[in-house]
């Protein structure tokens, strides 16, 4: 039954973050570094928020004195602000489809680091998986016309930033709070010194739509990070083919460009992701008959 629970909760993180476009897409005009500062700013506000209704403010404080902990999520929290840096310029310049191409190349690197630094085994289904993706990551990548820059520094980023956090073995929302509240300070002093006229100048719609990002950023991230902690990189390396997917869906439905390869592509991150989710339901149904027996 846990399993389940952490398996939903985990493509539920990937459906959250894929649909995010839309979102921030309310926010286009608004000058992209100052959605980045206000969306770390409310992030932890609520993170902070659910750890003081439930009681578990001691456990934050705690975790900043834990050394064995600090040493991976300090530098967990560059490889984050990078990525949220990135994918928000990305996303408001119009270009949905880079960003995309970045977090389809990145469970290519999940693997990587899977199979080199943590020594996690790969079963036929999980290589099947993986050898269809890299033909759909291939033909997307040919299709650019170039080397994707862009979308190469979104795949290493995640990636390394996955890797440090499978060192954390703390709670989504503990993780979170902590993370956010590392960056709010810089976060406060950008808006502060830099951006303080723009603020002035918000309408009550794009306040509440700047608040609300809060939620948006930090409900998929404790998601993400419960579940990176319980499961192999190579599963999520492979669930991570969700949120891009769900990427080319909001760039069609912002009318960005979509051309007879990156549909080619696409039909082929699909079947990799039917084969691999395929093979863990039966896994899982494998795991389930095995407690039952006496």
């Amino acid at each position: 039954m846990n399993d389940r629970k952490n398996v939903i909760s985990l493509f539920l993180c990937y459906i959250l973050w894929g649909f995010q476009p839309l979102y921030w897409a309310f926010l286009s005009h608004l000058d992209s570094y100052l959605i980045l500062a206000c969306r770390i700013v409310m992030a932890a506000v609520f993170s902070v928020l659910i750890l003081a209704i439930t009681h578990r403010l001691s456990e934050l404080k705690a975790l900043f004195r834990n050394k064995d902990v600090m040493k991976f999520l300090l530098p967990a929290v560059l490889f984050l602000l990078a990525d949220w840096a990135v994918f928000i310029v990305v996303v408001n310049a119009g270009h949905v489809l880079d960003a995309s191409l970045g977090y389809y190349i990145n469970p290519l690197m999940l693997f990587a680091f899977s199979v080199v630094i943590y020594k996690e085994r790969c079963t036929k289904v999980q290589l099947a998986s993986l050898g269809i993706a890299v033909i759909g990551v291939v033909i997307s990548t040919a299709a650019f016309g170039a080397f994707p820059w862009i979308s190469l520094i979104i795949a290493v980023n995640w990636a390394i930033y996955t890797a440090l956090k499978k060192n954390v073995k703390i709670d989504g929302v503990l993780s979170i709070a902590a993370e956010t509240l590392i960056l709010t300070p810089f976060a406060i002093a950008f808006l502060a010194i830099f951006r303080h006229s723009a603020m002035a100048a918000l309408g009550g719609k794009e306040v509440l739509l700047l608040i609300g990002s809060g939620i948006v950023t930090a409900l998929p991230m404790f998601l993400y990070s419960n579940s990176v902690a319980k499961f192999p990189l190579i599963v999520m390396c492979f669930a991570q083919y969700l949120s891009p997917t769900f990427n080319l869906i909001c760039g069609l439905i912002r009318h960005e460009s979509f051309s007879p390869s990156q549909i080619v592509s696409f039909a082929f991150f699909i079947l990799a992701i039917i084969v691999f989710t395929a093979g863990e339901i039966k896994t899982l149904r494998q795991a389930d008959s095995g407690s039952k027996q006496p």
